[in-house]
């Protein structure tokens, strides 16, 4: 499972470097393989979601067992199957992000990585402190964790 925060800038070419802490939990025993990257779902505040080769083919076998012609399911797989991209780390652990995917994730070098259970979610840093200060604001609510069976 995947916990913390790690923070990391972009480079020039739109590389980042996966922490190692993280990098482990997304490759295969062997240290290589792919990693599956989208965008998130939903209003402001924006990320990534970077899922290992084998979390995301769980996922779109559940997906391909939903009804196909529902507009649902039309709807999560036009917003979130149809922009991931698989894509492969370097020998430094870093990849390279795509235009399209950067530019989802927001403006900027600086970037914060969130371990998110079962995936990573990578944020521009402004995009990060708008989502702690949405997270704060729901979680200081009265109540908040009742009937979650904490």
């Amino acid at each position: 499972m995947f916990r913390g925060t790690e923070y990391r800038n972009l480079d020039d070419k739109g590389r980042i470097a996966i922490p190692r802490k993280f990098r482990s939990l997304l490759l295969d025993k062997q240290g290589e393989g792919r990693i599956v990257v989208t965008k998130s779902l939903g209003k402001q505040p924006r990320c990534l979601e970077i899922y290992s080769a084998l979390k995301w083919q769980a996922l779109e076998e559940k997906l391909a067992e939903m009804p196909l012609f529902g507009d649902k399911t039309n709807a999560l797989i036009g917003s979130y199957i149809h922009p991931a991209q698989d894509l492969a780390l370097d020998v430094q652990g870093r990849v390279l992000l795509p235009q399209d995917l950067r530019e989802h994730m927001g403006k900027g070098k600086e970037t914060v990585f969130t371990g998110h259970l079962n995936k990573l979610l990578l944020w521009s840093k402004p995009e990060w402190e708008k989502a702690e200060a949405v997270g704060a604001e729901l979680v200081a609510q009265p109540g908040f964790l009742d009937g979650m069976g904490l």
